[in-house]
């Protein structure tokens, strides 16, 4: 684990952002980026990096898929950080994350809506829902909690009874993986997250597991916590599209090449309000004006 001093004080601080990215090139240059934009944008706390081996007693990726998030929160609790924010490696702070940490000292955490507007039902694995007595058509009015960003008071009741509901949730043997059989290649990682061949669940409305999400939604919606509607983005989903609000966009890659930060932060702000939202206005009105046109041209007609 690598430690990185934000911010200004000399003083040890309380808050930190943590975040893992292993193995592929494209995974830790993630992290030198994710790190540059907390620098750009004033983060006033540390940043726990883990980009050689996982944390301490973790599971691997086979064994129990993303139980290294729960891990990471407990190695910062142990380093006596309070307000502990995860951020995935292919994210970036768009503007400064200080009412993120704000949200988390008044609530005990923070999490945040699903762009896609998903259920916790349409990830989960059928052995899952059974392991947990929940029903599918339950499951599917259950919201989908992002985990790319979540956020932990770890001194607090609700913030505590999360992480040990989450880590235990990691260990015990179907809940994070998806299925009671054992995975025994990245193949067959990638089969239960997509549910290819039904692997998972016969249940058309099924697209995968979500490993530590799906765990997050099913605890967040027993424990009543309640994510914002702002400040995440999904660099590709189109219904919810960058707003000044977003303080965290999720830039999803998926090659060993990824995008600057500069050429980022030059499209979202630049290129998208200067450049492209006034070419589609202009298009917009063209289409309505030739359908103007046509209208007109047709009354003309039928008057001759």
């Amino acid at each position: 684990m690598r430690v990185v001093r934000l911010g200004r004080s000399s003083q040890p601080s309380d808050r930190c952002v943590i975040s893992l990215g292993i193995g592929r090139k494209g995974h830790t240059e993630s992290l030198a980026r994710l790190e540059k934009s907390l620098q750009r944008t004033g983060f006033q706390g540390d940043l726990l990096v883990w980009k050689d081996k996982l944390p301490p007693n973790s599971p691997t990726q086979l064994e129990s898929p993303m139980a290294f998030k729960t891990y990471c929160f407990l190695e910062a609790m142990k380093y006596g950080y309070r307000y502990v924010l995860w951020i995935d490696a292919p994210c970036i702070a768009l503007r400064s994350i200080h009412p993120i940490f704000a949200t988390i000292r008044e609530k005990g955490y923070v999490m945040f809506v699903d762009p896609y507007a998903q259920s916790v039902g349409q990830w989960c694995g059928d052995d899952v829902l059974e392991h947990h007595a929940i029903s599918r058509e339950a499951a599917l009015n259950m919201p989908e909690v992002p985990t790319s960003v979540i956020g932990l008071d770890t001194c607090s009741e609700l913030g505590r009874k999360f992480l040990y509901e989450w880590h235990s949730m990691a260990l015990d043997g179907v809940t994070f993986k998806g299925t009671h059989k054992s995975i025994q290649s990245a193949d067959d990682h990638y089969a239960i997250a997509w549910n290819k061949n039904n692997c998972i669940s016969s249940d058309p409305r099924v697209g995968g597991h979500r490993h530590d999400q799906t765990a997050a939604g099913l605890i967040a919606q027993r424990l009543g916590m309640v994510a914002c509607s702002d400040g995440l983005r999904d660099v590709l989903c189109q219904q919810t599209p960058i707003d000044r609000g977003t303080m965290v966009l999720h830039h999803r890659e998926f090659g060993e090449q990824i995008k600057p930060l500069n050429t980022i932060y030059r499209e979202v702000f630049f290129q998208q309000p200067f450049v492209r939202a006034p070419l589609r206005f202009l298009r917009m009105m063209a289409r309505r004006f030739r359908n103007l046109t046509l209208i007109l041209t047709g009354i003309r007609k039928r008057l001759d």
